[in-house]
């Protein structure tokens, strides 16, 4: 099951003068909440300024929830034929909400995978919104948003706009994403047909055959001093070291030899008491000649 792509919330200034406090803590439940910076000035001034007493008392509840609300304050925009003004008169509150609603075509360019939904309850604004063809940018009534905040239930806009993000998110997918539209495998996981696994199967057993019966194959090539390869087949290398052990154990024999030979030559010159044993009882210092 795909995960649903995350929704921001952008509040006209008629989805705010419409409401309570209660009620903008409830928007929060949809998903993050921006205010546009014309949204919130305007709030501001009608707290300084308005001479409506119940209008005063509700921009200073504003002011009072805004801090700790977790909202944030935007000051992107974005240009779009349908959201241009017409004519010179133009009342200060349509002003303010063209404003909104190109600050909420400003987020739904800046992040194409996030459903941005302006709330308002200007019906003039409403259709201006429907008119722009953008998968993931819509606007609902401020009632509607109520309602989606309480019950959970989308209106029809919102659910219409999230099956275009999610078919439109899904011809790419991203690897190891949940949702994906095709899952990945591994080469343990491969699955493979009867006949295809019949036909591994004889080639399995025919390379095992080939291998069994297959000679000997001879050692790579190894490269000589002038730097060409030059192939020697293993028997020779075999033959080769046997030679050289044969030839250590032989030379080994003959030292051993000799030496028994000259130990026996001695024993016997010195039982026969033969001439020349007297040379070697002979002293090796002149000195010692003269004095005999």
């Amino acid at each position: 099951m795909a995960l649903l792509p995350p929704v921001s919330l952008i509040l006209d200034i008629t989805a705010l003068l419409g409401g309570s406090q209660r009620e903008w803590r409830e928007f929060s439940r949809v998903g993050r909440t921006h205010i546009p910076q014309a949204v919130y000035e305007e709030m501001r001034l009608l707290f300084d300024r308005s001479p409506d007493p119940d209008l005063e008392a509700l921009c200073k509840a504003f002011n009072h929830f805004y801090p700790t609300s977790g909202w944030q304050i935007t000051d992107v925009h974005a240009h779009h034929p349908t959201l241009t003004a017409t004519g010179h008169g133009l009342t200060h509150r349509t002003r303010i909400a063209l404003a909104a609603a190109r600050c909420a075509y400003a987020l739904a360019l800046n992040s194409p995978t996030h459903l941005i939904v302006l709330g308002t309850r200007n019906q003039p604004m409403l259709q201006r919104m429907a008119d722009i063809s953008l998968a993931n940018l819509c606007a609902i009534d401020a009632g509607d948003l109520l309602q989606w905040s309480r019950t959970g239930q989308r209106p029809i806009a919102v659910s219409q706009k999230l099956h275009q993000l999610r078919a439109t998110t899904a011809v790419v997918p991203t690897p190891g994403m949940v949702g994906s539209a095709e899952p990945r495998t591994s080469p343990s996981r491969l699955t493979s047909s009867p006949s295809t696994r019949s036909s591994l199967t004889r080639t399995a057993s025919t390379h095992a055959a080939a291998t069994r019966s297959a000679p000997a194959r001879p050692t790579p090539t190894r490269s000589t001093a002038d730097g060409s390869g030059q192939t020697e087949p293993r028997f020779q290398s075999r033959t080769a070291r046997g030679i050289s052990n044969w030839a250590s154990q032989l030379g080994s024999l003959i030292l051993v030899l000799g030496c028994l030979a000259i130990a026996g030559w001695l024993l016997w010159g010195i039982g026969h008491r033969t001439g020349w044993l007297d040379l070697l009882r002979q002293p090796l210092d002149p000195v010692q000649q003269k004095s005999k």
